[in-house]
């Protein structure tokens, strides 16, 4: 208003100054909310913007829409916000996908959603005994210091047995803290006083403590480890290598597929062949957090992937020298190297979901009884486990450095907050000129873009051919641009391996020759980085010099 902008000038400077961050690919991530919802609250705010209602709803709507398609507020936030990104490159991709309606014609490769894998801030979940014990080896510990890979280096020189008390510490620690609580719960649900003492002598310090705490959002999966429960009572009931399962965790109040996780979880632990092996802790918050992320040996973590965003609990435990068992989904399938911890199930995705939690189920089981079980009790005389501890040093060195929130801030800044900060300003300058301008022309273009179009392209080969690595291909075409002008567009070469998952590469073609009623030819070369079938088109686009992102206005003219 100060401005005196149009909601369309405006837009030009917001959008490009704004930085959106996706959610969960789930329903309950984004929201949507009807045209009769939207008309009640913003009936009023349309008429302030001196826009129809329809132009709103526009914002917040696929390319292609019904008068009934509701009103997505993550299609509101990637409309008018140029930089857009996920939190994971799992995440990244999916969204692609996901949100591939936005940009009609574009490929997914293409689609303006980048990713910065999330990060914790590592001295508020690091246990101070750990920082301790790191701090001794190297030497006091800074911010500056998280994201420097050398600076881990220096501080995992701990001694093996010094690492192991302090953690079995923290463990018993942790113990007490559970038992505390589930006697607390006792006594409130008026327990007989044998139920109460039990909770003293209730988990085994020496059993290999894994800990499970989150969300109880159903695609989480909190009780895949149940699906078969003789399995699991071999596994926890074994008297030389005990184990045990610590749960916490909410769901949301309208939530009854999480409530009910919660309640299979409580009425399981109460089975005989569970009893002090499987218990739940209450009133998940971040003080129980903080005693499971310093006390657990492993953390279990089994989504249904890909739709786990990021994810953060793991991150967190490692601070203080516990070990991931998860699915390979958000941060982990990036971190995991095969030598800092374990992965559940492999990396490929099964439609079906019955098959990929049978598939998951039984690999937990696997290397629950093979590999994690073993390592954990293959101690030496001093009950110190050498090659477990190896596996925790690794875990520092590789996580640490990484999955900080020093090193995502310097991701967000470099990536996407200074190219921001400097669109906003140049669209503020001399009067807010650029805003103005370009709103102007992106009217001109779509008025105009309807007698766009390119033919008679030419490649060395025909429309999909095999190709050996180093190869040149020159590419021409005619292209009809009607009202507009050369420096309006730009004219691209597309190359796209065939097989699932190839690689694509753009090359702009330039003008050649005169213009002939209204066809301007124009031509390239396309250089192959990879032997294989691809195909080959040319395409159409608007270009700008204010533009962000390369398909802005969402208009792409392919060859016919």
């Amino acid at each position: 208003k100060e401005a005196k902008l149009s909601f369309v000038e405006a837009l030009q400077s917001v959008a490009a100054s704004s930085v959106f961050t996706t959610h969960t690919p789930v329903p309950a991530g984004n929201d949507a909310f009807s045209p009769k919802l939207m008309e009640k609250y913003f009936g009023s705010y349309v008429a302030e913007c001196q826009i129809g209602f329809q132009d709103l709803l526009k914002l917040g709507r696929p390319w292609e829409y019904n008068e009934d398609e509701p009103f997505s507020m993550t299609i509101l936030a990637l409309r008018i916000s140029r930089q857009a990104n996920g939190v994971s490159a799992i995440h990244g991709k999916v969204s692609r996908g996901m949100w591939q309606s936005v940009w009609p014609g574009v490929p997914k490769a293409e689609i303006p959603i980048r990713h910065v894998t999330n990060g914790i801030h590592t001295f508020t979940w690091m246990a101070p005994e750990i920082r301790a014990l790191l701090e001794k080896a190297g030497g006091v510990m800074t911010e500056e210091d998280l994201a420097k890979a050398e600076e881990w280096k220096k501080r995992v020189a701990f001694k093996d047995k010094e690492y192991w008390t302090t953690h079995q510490k923290m463990k018993l620690r942790l113990l007490q803290f559970v038992r505390a609580n589930v006697r607390t719960q006792r006594l409130r649900n008026g327990a007989r006083p044998a139920e109460i003492r039990e909770t003293d002598q209730m988990l085994d310090p020496k059993a290999l403590t894994i800990g499970f705490a989150r969300r109880f959002a159903t695609y989480k999966r909190a009780a895949l480890l149940f699906r078969d429960l003789d399995k699991l009572a071999q596994i926890v009931n074994d008297p030389a290598r005990p184990v045990q399962f610590l749960f916490a965790g909410k769901s949301h109040p309208a939530d009854e597929g999480g409530k009910k996780l919660i309640q299979q979880i409580v009425q399981i632990s109460q089975l005989p062949q569970f009893k002090d092996r499987i218990v739940f802790v209450e009133n998940y918050d971040f003080n129980v957090a903080r005693h499971l992320y310093h006390g657990c040996d492993v953390w279990l973590n089994n989504p249904t992937r890909p739709l786990e965003a990021s994810g953060t609990s793991g991150e967190k435990v490692i601070t203080s020298g516990c070990l991931n068992f998860s699915v390979r989904d958000g941060w982990w399938d990036e971190a995991f190297d095969g030598t800092n911890g374990w992965a559940i199930g492999d990396d490929t995705f099964r439609l079906e979901p019955e098959v990929q939690d049978e598939f998951d189920s039984f690999s937990i089981y696997e290397i629950l009884k093979h590999e994690i079980v073993p390592l954990y009790f293959d101690q030496d005389g001093d009950g110190v486990p050498k090659r477990w501890i190896e596996r925790v040093r690794r875990s520092l060195l590789t996580i640490g450095p990484v999955y900080n929130t020093s090193r995502m801030v310097a991701d967000y800044a470099g990536e996407f907050y200074r190219r921001a900060a400097e669109k906003g300003r140049m669209f503020a300058e001399s009067g807010w000129k650029k805003s103005k301008e370009l709103a102007v022309w992106k009217d001109k273009v779509r008025l105009a873009w309807g007698k766009v179009r390119a033919n008679a392209v030419t490649w060395n080969g025909s429309i999909r051919t095999t190709m050996n690595v180093g190869d040149t291909v020159p590419v021409t075409a005619n292209v009809f641009l009607g009202d507009l002008q050369a420096e309006e567009v730009a004219v691209e070469a597309y190359l796209k391996a065939v097989e699932p998952g190839g690689t694509s590469k753009v090359v702009r073609l330039e003008p050649q020759g005169e213009v002939k009623d209204g066809w301007q030819g124009y031509g390239g070369r396309v250089s192959v980085e990879d032997s294989g079938n691809f195909k080959f088109n040319v395409r159409i686009r608007p270009s700008h010099p204010s533009l962000t992102q390369a398909h802005e206005l969402r208009l792409i003219a392919w060859a016919e």
